[in-house]
């Protein structure tokens, strides 16, 4: 899958599309690339995804972007307390009743591909019980007639600004296989390109669909059937999810972050396979899989904590290095450009050859050292713009 091939197969093409769909996600949605990696992975496993964050983090902007880029059918709610059943999924045909029928008319909840549900903790019981179905079964149950409605959602994305309290709620967190955290940018890189984005390319304006459901599907499919799959020169899929997973999870356990059964046999496969199937089946991806998926059981920002230090003790040197870029910002935003420019100068003199090893760990560091050129750039253009202001004094 991941090779060069002159006659690729229809799994390579529809991959090759999804990937551009993600960097067309990321073009727009600046800063969040955790949230858009999720929102892939979360659509090739098929699997539903919450996200928590302040308002104003483009959680809406991204799935309704999401679904554009695949031309899928979009559904968005936003819901409270008081929203009935009525409002959400349709109201009762008038016209019908009179002459003695019942029919509802249905809201494109029950057509559409993508459902983003806003502030879907506030809800009220009876909203609760209904999503429990939709988001299990991907079937809406009218509560006059009993009648069972066969949905066509595909991913529903919740979303929220805390992690819910109420055990009431906890039913239907857990049907979100994806979890994700994002907050506002504090990255002044990341503010800028946002910036040029909207007031100077006009990013959102040119967007047009670069795939479809039928990709999607299809890759959906293909990776359903890679857990029981043998790679050439890698083994057993399964085996090699079990090898690099469980010392990981275990990890977690551990420390107290809950990981059930249930989420390792049946739900986390799942997900495992999907990045595989989204970025190919190579061994340096079979490694680099558990560190990016297991962010995505945290329950609570706290719970995030302690899996960010497991992936930190995993990885060594390389989260050092991340540390060091992360200092640099600081030093930055303190104005202190010499020491920012001495971390960052650190970070770049890195020896990639040193991951000889660890082949993938490669993408991580390059990522890191991008970022700190990126920043290093930053730097020199203010000296140089002090320079300047300094010979007018």
């Amino acid at each position: 899958m991941s090779g060069q091939n002159p006659n690729p197969s229809p799994i390579e093409i529809a991959r090759k599309k999804l990937l551009e769909v993600e960097k067309s996600l990321n073009a727009v949605v600046i800063g969040h690339e955790d949230f858009v990696k999720a929102l892939m992975i979360a659509t090739v496993a098929r699997e539903h995804i919450v996200v928590v964050g302040p308002p104003g983090t483009a959680k809406s902007y991204a799935i309704h972007t999401l679904s554009k880029l695949l031309n899928a059918k979009f559904y968005s709610y936003l819901l409270t307390k008081f929203t009935s059943y009525d409002e959400l999924f349709g109201t009762v045909d008038v016209t019908a009743l009179t002459r003695g029928e019942f029919r509802r008319n249905w809201s494109r909840i029950v057509s559409a591909e993508f459902v983003f549900l806003d502030e879907i903790f506030k809800a009220n019981s009876a909203i609760l019980n209904a999503l429990l179905s939709l988001l299990q079964e991907r079937i809406v149950y009218d509560p006059m007639t009993g009648t069972a409605i066969t949905t066509a959602v595909w991913t529903a994305v919740g979303a929220s600004n805390e992690t819910p309290e109420d055990p009431e709620l906890q039913a239907l967190y857990d049907r979100f296989a994806v979890k994700i955290f994002i907050d506002y940018l504090n990255d002044d890189v990341a503010l800028l390109r946002a910036i040029e984005a909207k007031w100077l390319h006009n990013v959102n304006n040119n967007l047009q669909p670069v795939a479809n459901m039928d990709d999607v599907k299809a890759l959906h499919e293909y990776a359903l059937q890679l857990m029981r799959a043998k790679i050439k020169d890698l083994g057993e899929v399964y085996k090699l999810y079990h090898v690099n997973l469980m010392p990981l999870l275990k990890s977690l356990r551990s420390r107290g972050v809950l990981v059930s059964d249930r989420t390792i046999i049946e739900k986390f496969p799942k997900l495992f396979c999907a990045y595989l199937t989204l970025y190919g089946v190579t061994i340096d991806n079979v490694m680099s899989a558990p560190y990016d998926l297991v962010k995505f059981l945290a329950r609570t920002r706290e719970e995030l904590k302690e899996v960010n230090k497991a992936i930190e003790e995993a990885l060594g040197e390389v989260a050092e290095l991340a540390r060091k870029l992360e200092k640099a910002k600081e030093l930055l935003r303190a104005k202190n450009l010499q020491k920012a420019k001495e971390e960052l100068q650190d970070v770049l003199d890195y020896d990639v050859s040193r991951l000889e090893k660890t082949p993938w760990l490669k993408p991580r560091v390059e990522a890191i050292i991008a970022t700190a050129k990126q920043y290093l750039a930053m730097v020199e253009k203010i000296e140089e713009q002090l320079t300047k202001l300094s010979q007018f004094q």
